[in-house]
Order: structure tokens, then C-alpha cells, then sequence
């Protein structure tokens, strides 16, 4: 079937080159509409629920809320794990499921439960799920520029309302984005705040007062009125419309008289007591917000019409004159970088193949056939990615680059065999005939081979978790290529070699001619001291085998962004001022780095599910220049160090840095924004504490650890009112009526909304802040009791300081605590094997209590594990598809024997290079696998021809080596030169692109040398008594 697809191939060649010509249009249109991103989409499937409890303390939220929640979404399908953190007045828990799971039937599951658990909760306590989006859905930050140098807290509220009622609202209509998060600013509110000596003078309590604001702001709905034959929507309008008439709200009635709100409080227009700041460049506070984008959307796409609608917005009239939206993170900046580097080594790579084709075949029209192979096979490639639902990202359009030289390796053997055979014919009638001879001749190893190479990249689609996401895409676009390269070789490149070659004599490039010289020598005395090669090839071998140990493990090389977020957290129970403070100072530090463009902090809860903080932790984005503009440094790794050093001079402080991309990923998948995370469980939060602060000391001792923190669970400084049942029965009080005030008085409770047009606002009751400033006026609040006589909460209950959490963290139903650390400097497996041997000789834990090691080591174990199935695997079914191309278990093997060979070269370039044995990195040596086998099979396959014509076995195997020298070389030579590129390529994404090329250019420059020379010392030995096929 192969010979007639390339006899018809080649006596109806217009018509193949026309619908090539066809089909390539349809890949470059394929190409256009093809969604485009940064990086696969890695994060598992998830769902965020946050539930807001006002006022109550991380105990009473892990108590009342979280465990609530946790309970009532045991048992979904699909469930993996439950991660969950209870801080003050907040609950977040995620949900992860199996990957797989559609996100939309797991929320759904999800929304179902949370109907049961709201049935268990409280009054006061709201729960909803976060926005249907991933890691990967930052897509656009920006904050509302006015001009003004500084902001005042009421210029601040007035940004805020209009970013949340103007500008969050028109962004959420743009098609692809699922949510706004607002930041920064004063909330409005109006506030009813109670005057205690007019509520004395007038004898109304707080629930009163309370009681009559919620009862007087409702509209109601009538019915319907039929007159004189017309039909009347009746309205009842008694919603509240501003603080005038808030104030003429009737309370209670003394003496005949009529006691109104504005008669015992003060009715005003605030700000909510808030629990987040922002700052930009250290300079002033900042209002903005961050779109997310729903999962599965094309995020340029999507950054388009977002930056589409800020310029309309900006240009509308619809904000104040001065006022913009100033974006200052945008993912397309990122997306434009990484898909510059691909295109670049592409380019670049393309370039490359071209001159050493030349110089290689000194044919214009043989290189020429040779090259437009690779755009033919490339358009294919993207139709075929078009049709899968792939995603052009820095991945699957970097497998393409890596794969450069494969793709035409069965171009090379049929065009330089074609060339050969055109020169020794000389006659132009007999062309196509002596294309075909050529190619037929030729048609096992160059389809064999390719066939070879993309099956070996199957066990890939095989990997789990964030490698098989990242790392399958790559697999599928190199299989995808190497698929349609091989269609090519069997329909477009015969009929454009049948085209344009013509017979010619056969040119020996000056090159060519100089390799012969040295190898015909050379393959003698190989011939002639087998054994000697032999062992020499084992004692490489064995030598990089040695050198093992001590290449270094990680995952992933970490990637460049071009911007740094980085989170700092301050000692529990600082207040937002002091925090904000602290920030601001922060910020200010790191504009003195002139490698900065702007940076932008959020200290405390955003209003984001995956960035609840706290208010003693800020998060800060720094957007930096091109690499080339840096002065302090050029390497990023120092630049955060010279950072730490200069943020040093502020005491008190644990810094951490990491990427926005990066830091949202590890966070959603390992519940970290580190590199390494230490999981701590236990019941007792003082014993996870202590320990905790133990194995932090301990981990900092380690060599190469950066940014060590403590998740700090501790220190926050608590007033506990302890009632006295006895004292509360006296008074014939309840315990609710006391709670009620507490939160009322204190906390602030809302007792209904005003709407001004489509905006609402919460009415806020509460006593003045001097009522409530210290535990000595705590004490003074009184309760009104039944029984006339008005108590003060000091005789009711004991009112003392108290330390407690901050937060509860609990992870698959208990508590943990965590310890994260970077490392800098040094291999992350090695770091962590030093870091457990230390740890569990120096903190012993006690019963009960039990720590595991997750981020990105977990992601690394996992990989490895699985990797060391993969890999015999990928071996297994080359030796498999070689034993079918052969008919031969001994040839097989024989040709199997290239993969030491190759083995050696990768190991001694990742020792060279300082790159660490990581997933790229095993990724590359099965890429290599394919590739290598390829020149064995070329050169066994016409060894084999050779003496199927009847040549003695000691002259087909020199002949044999020395005619294929020539496809050998071009094949491994043009795939490593095609991967120069990306092994010098700096923008983003080459880091992870760089330990695959060197373990392929190291591999094939070894294995192509002693292939040509351990490959032909072997076959005499494996082909003793066997008939050539």
C-alpha cells in the first residue's frame, strides 16, 4: 500500500501539490482562529466557597461555619480533597476534584450541598461560590487613576462605589469574563450610630432602636386594581431613600410624643469598618480591580475586549473628568512574550536548517524540497491541534519547536537518497522512475523511523497532575508533527521531488568529503578492535552513569514572567493601619529598584476567594522591565535577593517571592504559594504552633532555603465576654439578648439597605467608638432588662484579654498548619532529602500528630514515580515497533543499543550545562530514544539491502556505514542545530524548553559518533547465523 500511495503520489503530482497547497490554507486558517495562551491551563478542577460570618472570631467560624461546610460536601463524586481556612469573619473552603470532572457538573454538586448547609447555619452567615475560573484567569489588574497625589478617606469611599457599581459591572458584561474582584478603598455605608446617654434619657434599648430601622424599609406589592376598564399595578413604597428620612424613623412613643432615630443616634453617611488597603508605588492609596476570566476561554481574546472596554470606558464620560482606568498587569504582555520566544526559535531554528542543508546537499532544489516540508507539515500540525481543541500556548507550539529536525529527518533520507539516484540515472525520461526507486528504497527506515520517534512520545500522555497538563500538550503537537511529516513522505515529497529535481551529478559536499576521510579510517580500526570499542562505549556509560547523583532533582525549571508577586506577612494581630503602613514603606523600597515599572500591594481580604488574608499579610505584584534594561543585576534569582536584603531594614517582616502565574497555581493545587510546603497535622493548635516554629528553624539551617514561613496561626489578641448564666437568670435576661447587643453594639449590624438607583448600601447600627474603645467601656454597655432596670455588661459577664488564632487551617477534615520555603541556589530534591533527614532527627512530633511534604516536590515525586514507568515503557515500544521493522529480535536489540550511547550524551550535557534531571529533562532523553533509534535503523536497514544482494557480511557492513554516513549526520546534525535556538533562548518559557534541547543535542552528538562506530563492531556479532531480511 506504501509503494502505490508514492507510485500515485508521483504520476499525479500537480494534483497532490494542489491539495497540499489546499490543505496548508486551511492550516494557516486553523492557525488564525486557534485559542492562544501562556501556558496549558495546569490547575485541578475546583470549586471556592466563601462564607461570610460578620464579626465572629476563627474559632467560632471553623465551629460554626467551616466544619458546617466541610460536612455537608463529604461523599461528592469525584471529591479528592477538602482544604479549608477559617479567619476572622470568613470561611473559604476549596474543593477539589478528580481531574476530568466537568467544572460545571462539580459546581452544580456543589451548589446542592450548600442548600443543606445553609439550612444548618446560623442567621447573619452568607455562603457563595467563588467565580467559575482557574489560576490561569488573572487576566487583567488595574487601578482607577485620578491624578491626584493623594487620596482622602471620602474621595477613596467615592472610588470605591464607583469601581464597584460603575466599572465592575460593565467588565463583567464583556463575553468570556466571569468576575470583578474589587480592592482597596472605604466601602459605604450609612450608620446609625447610638448616643447611650439619649438611649438612657428616652429608655430604649438597641434592639429597639434596631428593630423599628428594619420594620420601617420595605416596599410591598398590592395586587392588582381593575377601573373603568383599565388594570393598576398597586405599590406600596416605603423603602428608605436617604439618611433624612433614616432619621424621621419612629422608635418607641413617650409621653404622647413620637422618639425618632435621629432622636437617640447620629445618622450619617461612612465607610464600613474594612479589613484591606491597597497602595501603588508607595505613594498613596489605590481603588481597582482584577478581572477574572471564565475557565476554558481564549484569553487574548478576552484581554482584547477587556482593553476594548476600558477605552470605551475611558472615552464614554461615564467616570468623573480626571478619572481612568490605569491597567498595570495585563496577561497579553506575558502571552505576546512566550509566543515571541516560539516564534523566534522557530524562525531562527528554520534559518538554521536551511543553511546546514545547504551546505550539507549543495543542491538548491534538493534543499529546497527539503525545507518546505516543514511549513506544510507545521499547517498540518495546527489544523490537526484546531480539531483536538488544543490551545496554542508555550507548550504545544514549543513542541513544534523542539521538533523542527525530526519533522523532515524522513525528508533528508528521501531527498538525499532521490539526489543519488538522479545522479547516477543522468536521464531525464527515466526521473520519476528513479525518484520512486529512491524512495521506496529508503521507504522502512524514513517511515519506520518517524513512526518510531512519535509513538515514543506516548507514554508522555501517560504522566499525571501538572506534568501530564503541562507536558501532554507537547507530546500531542510532536505526534501530531511527526504524523503529518509522515503523510508528507508518502504523498507531497515524492511529487516535489518528481517536480523539481533533476538529474544532476552527485555533488559530495566539501564537508561530507572531509567527514568520510575521517570516518573510513576510523570505521576500520573500529572494525578491527571491536572489543576495545566496545568497552570504551560501556566505560562512557558507566561514567555518566556515575555522574547521576549528582545532577540535582526539581519538577519544573521555574519560568520568567517578567513580574514578581511577592507576600509578606507581619506579626497576628497588627491592625490594617499598621499593616497598611508597613506595605506602603515596602512598596517604597522596591521602587528605588530601577528595574521596576510600578508595584501594587493588597493588604487583607481583597473580596477574592483565593486571596482571603488576613490583615497582618499583604500580597504585592511588581511588573518589571525587559531583561535587557536591567542595571542592579541580569538575573532574576539575585534581583529578589538584593530585594530581600534591602527589605531586611524592616524588622518584623517574612517575605516570599514568587510569580502571579506561578504563586496561583501552586496555591490552588497545593494550597501554597511556595515551592515546598510541609503540612502539619494535629489537633491541638498550641502543639502544631510550637512544632511548626521548630521545623521552620529547622528548615532555614538548610542550605539553599529561601523565604522560610510559618503560617501563623497564633498571637491574635482576643476579648472574650464570658456570661454568667447566674447573673443573666437574675436579671431575667437570655443569653441572646446579650449576644444581640454585643454584636450589635460593637460589631455593627445591618438592619437593612438603602438604594440610590441601582446601588445599595447597608444601614449599620452601632454604638460611637468611644463606647468601645477599651474593656473599661465595654464594661459600662448597658443591657436593658425585663424588668426595668438597665445593667451594665461588667456584672454580667467577665470581660478579659486573651490570646487565640488567627486563622485555622484544615486540610481532608483536621487541622494543619503549614511551613513554606523557597529554594534558591541549589537542586530542589536535594534540598528537601537534606531537609527531612534534619527535621526528623531534630523535631520529634508527638502521638497523633504527623507532617507530609507537598508543592512542588510532591508534583516532583509524583512525576518521577511515574516516569520511572513511563520511560521502560517508551522503551518497550521501540523495541517492539524495531522488531516488526526487522523481523528481527537480534537486529532489534542491536539497534536498541543506541540508547545507552544516547544515554551517556544527555547525562553529560545536563552535568556540563548545571541544568537538574527534572521533567523537560526526561522528557528530552525520550525524545532522544526516537531520534537515535532513527540512525540505527537507517544504517542496519541498508547493511541489510546490501547483503540481501548477495555481498559478504565483512563488505555490506563498511559499504553500508559509508553510504549512510551522509543521512546520519544530516539527520542528527539538523535536528541539533535546529535546537540551538531554543537552547539559547531568554524570554519567557525558555527555561522550561532548555533541559529538553540539552539533553537532545548532548544525546545525538554522542550517539550519532559511537553509532557509526560500536553500531558497526555490534551487527557482526548479532547477525552470526541470521539471514539478512
Amino acid at each position: 500500500m506504501l509503494i502505490k500511495a508514492i507510485h500515485f503520489s508521483i504520476r499525479h503530482k500537480w494534483l497532490v501539490l494542489g491539495a497540499a497547497a489546499i490543505a496548508a490554507g486551511v492550516g494557516a486558517a486553523a492557525l488564525r482562529t486557534m485559542p492562544i495562551d501562556a501556558f496549558p491551563d495546569v490547575t485541578s478542577v475546583q470549586v471556592e466557597i466563601v462564607s461570610t460570618a460578620p464579626g465572629k472570631s476563627p474559632l467560632e467560624v471553623e465551629k460554626l461555619v467551616t466544619y458546617q461546610v466541610e460536612n455537608s460536601l463529604r461523599g461528592l463524586p469525584g471529591l479528592e480533597q477538602l482544604r479549608s481556612a477559617s479567619k476572622y469573619g470568613i470561611s473559604v473552603v476549596t474543593v477539589v476534584f478528580r481531574d476530568g470532572t466537568d467544572l460545571y457538573f462539580a459546581r452544580q454538586q456543589v451548589s446542592e450541598r450548600l442548600t443543606e448547609a445553609r439550612e444548618k447555619l446560623g442567621g447573619g452567615i452568607e455562603i457563595a461560590m467563588g467565580p467559575p475560573a482557574t489560576a490561569m484567569g488573572e487576566i487583567y489588574q488595574y487601578t482607577l487613576a485620578t491624578g491626584r497625589g493623594t487620596e482622602t478617606p471620602a474621595q477613596l469611599a467615592e472610588l470605591r462605589t464607583l469601581q464597584d457599581w460603575v466599572v465592575a459591572p460593565l467588565l463583567k458584561s464583556v463575553a468570556g469574563v466571569g468576575d470583578v474582584s474589587s480592592f482597596g478603598g472605604y466601602i459605604k455605608e450609612y450608620q446609625v450610630v447610638a448616643l447611650p446617654e439619649r438611649m438612657t434619657q428616652y429608655g430604649v434599648s438597641l434592639k429597639e432602636l434596631y428593630d423599628a430601622i428594619a420594620r420601617n424599609n420595605s416596599n410591598v406589592g398590592g395586587g392588582l386594581l381593575e377601573t373603568a376598564g383599565e388594570q393598576l399595578l398597586i405599590r406600596g413604597l416605603g423603602l428608605i431613600r436617604n439618611s433624612e428620612e433614616l432619621g424621621g424613623i419612629v422608635v418607641a412613643d413617650r409621653g404622647g410624643a413620637p422618639v425618632l432615630v435621629r432622636d437617640l443616634a447620629k445618622v450619617q453617611e461612612g465607610h464600613a469598618v474594612r479589613q484591606g488597603a491597597s497602595y501603588i508605588d508607595g505613594k498613596k492609596e489605590a481603588v481597582g480591580g482584577v478581572v477574572m476570566m471564565l475557565k476554558g476561554e481564549n484569553s487574548r481574546e478576552v484581554v482584547g475586549r477587556v482593553q476594548a472596554k476600558v477605552r470605551e470606558i475611558n472615552a464614554s464620560g461615564l467616570l468623573p473628568a480626571g478619572l481612568k482606568l490605569d491597567a498595570f498587569y495585563t496577561r497579553d504582555t506575558v502571552i505576546d512574550s512566550s509566543v515571541k520566544t516560539i516564534v523566534k526559535a522557530l524562525a531562527e531554528g528554520s534559518a538554521i536548517v536551511v543553511v546546514v542543508l545547504y551546505l550539507f546537499l549543495l543542491s538548491f532544489r534538493g534543499s529546497f524540497v527539503t525545507i518546505l516540508a516543514l511549513p506544510l507539515a507545521s499547517l498540518l500540525t495546527f489544523l490537526a491541534m484546531k480539531h483536538f481543541g488544543m490551545t496554542g500556548n508555550l507548550m504545544s507550539l514549543g513542541g513544534l519547536a523542539i521538533s523542527i529536525g525530526m519533522i523532515i529527518d524522513s525528508t533528508i533520507i528521501q531527498v538525499e537518497n532521490a539526489l543519488h539516484h538522479l545522479g547516477q540515472s543522468r536521464e531525464a525520461e527515466h526521473r520519476e522512475k528513479a525518484v520512486a526507486d529512491a524512495i521506496i528504497e529508503v521507504r522502512k527506515p524514513s517511515i519506520f523511523g518517524e513512526l518510531i520517534i512519535a509513538l515514543t512520545f506516548v507514554p508522555i500522555l501517560a504522566l499525571e497532575g501538572i506534568e501530564g497538563k503541562m507536558f501532554g500538550p507537547l507530546a500531542l503537537t510532536v505526534m501530531l508533527a511527526l504524523f503529518s511529516s509522515l503523510l508528507l513522505s508518502l504523498t507531497v515529497i515524492p511529487a516535489l521531488c518528481a517536480a523539481a529535481l533533476r538529474p544532476a551529478p552527485d555533488k559530495v559536499s566539501p564537508l561530507l568529503a572531509l567527514a568520510g576521510r575521517l570516518y573510513a579510517p576510523a570505521l576500520a580500526w573500529s572494525m578491527g578492535h571491536r572489543k576495545t570499542v566496545l568497552s570504551g562505549g560501556a566505560l562512557l556509560l558507566a561514567a555518566s552513569l556515575a555522574l547521576v547523583p549528582r545532577l540535582g532533582t526539581e519538577f519544573v525549571p521555574v519560568m520568567d514572567e517578567g513580574s514578581f508577586d511577592m507576600d509578606t506577612s507581619i506579626l497576628p494581630g497588627a491592625s490594617l493601619e499598621t499593616s497598611a503602613g508597613t506595605a506602603k514603606k515596602i512598596e517604597a523600597i522596591l521602587m528605588e529598584f530601577p528595574e521596576l515599572v510600578t508595584v501594587v500591594s493588597k493588604t487583607g481580604w481583597t473580596g477574592r476567594a483565593i486571596e482571603a488574608r488576613g490583615v497582618e499579610k499583604t500580597g504585592f505584584l511588581g511588573v518589571l522591565k525587559p531583561r535587557r534594561e536591567w542595571k542592579t543585576t541580569r538575573d532574576r534569582e539575585e534581583l529578589f535577593e538584593k530585594m530581600r536584603e534591602a527589605l531586611a531594614v524592616i524588622p518584623g517582616v517574612v517575605v516570599g517571592f514568587s510569580q502571579p502565574i506561578q504563586c496561583r497555581i501552586d496555591e490552588l493545587v497545593a494550597g501554597s504559594r511556595s515551592q515546598l510546603a510541609i503540612r502539619l497535622f494535629g489537633d491541638d493548635l498550641e502543639v502544631l504552633t510550637q512544632k511548626a516554629a521548630l521545623i521552620a528553624a529547622e528548615l532555614g539551617r538548610v542550605p539553599g532555603a529561601a523565604d522560610v514561613a510559618l503560617e501563623r496561626q497564633g498571637g491574635q489578641s482576643y476579648v472574650n465576654i464570658e456570661l454568667d448564666r447566674g447573673m443573666i437568670s437574675r436579671y431575667a435576661l437570655n443569653v441572646s439578648d446579650i449576644n444581640d447587643v454585643i454584636e450589635t453594639a460593637l460589631g455593627g449590624k445591618p438592619a437593612g439597605v438603602v438604594y440610590e438607583g441601582d446601588r445599595a448600601f447597608d444601614i449599620t447600627v452601632r454604638l460611637p467608638e468611644t463606647e468601645r474603645n477599651s474593656l473599661a467601656a465595654l464594661g459600662k454597655i448597658a443591657i436593658a432588662s425585663p424588668l426595668g432596670a438597665r445593667v451594665p455588661l461588667s456584672q454580667l459577664a467577665a470581660i478579659r484579654r486573651v490570646e487565640g488564632p488567627v486563622q485555622i487551617g484544615r486540610e481532608s477534615g483536621k487541622r494543619r498548619i503549614l511551613v513554606e520555603a523557597n529554594v534558591s541556589g541549589r537542586d530542589l530534591g536535594g534540598f528537601v532529602a537534606e531537609a527531612q533527614e534534619r527535621i526528623k532527627k531534630n523535631v520529634p512530633l508527638p502521638e497523633g500528630y504527623y507532617l507530609t511534604w507537598g508543592g512542588q516536590f510532591e508534583n516532583q515525586q509524583r512525576a518521577m514515580k511515574k516516569l520511572a514507568v513511563i520511560v521502560p515503557a517508551a522503551i518497550l515500544l521501540i523495541f517492539l515497533l524495531l522488531a516488526m521493522t526487522f523481523n528481527s529480535l537480534r537486529q532489534a536489540t542491536l539497534v536498541l543499543l543506541n540508547l545507552p550511547l544516547a544515554l551517556a550524551g544527555g547525562i553529560g550535557a545536563l552535568y556540563v550545562s548545571g541544568q537538574y534531571l527534572s521533567v523537560p529533562a526526561a522528557v528530552g532523553f525520550i525524545a532522544l530514544f526516537g531520534v537515535a533509534v532513527l540512525n540505527g535503523v537507517v544504517l542496519v536497514t541498508h547493511i541489510n539491502q546490501l547483503r540481501a544482494k548477495g555481498m559478504p557480511l565483512d563488505e555490506a557492513i563498511p559499504e553500508g556505514c559509508l553510504r549512510r554516513m551522509r543521512p546520519v549526520l544530516m539527520t542528527a546534525l539538523i535536528t541539533v542545530a535546529s535546537l540551538v535556538p531554543v537552547l539559547f533562548a531568554s524570554g519567557p518559557g525558555s527555561e522550561v524548553q532548555r533541559p529538553l534541547a540539552v539533553v537532545v543535542i548532548g544525546g545525538l552528538l554522542t550517539s550519532t559518533v559511537l553509532t557509526l562506530l560500536v553500531l558497526p563492531a555490534l551487527y557482526g556479532y548479532f547477525s552470526k547465523g541470521e539471514r539478512p531480511a
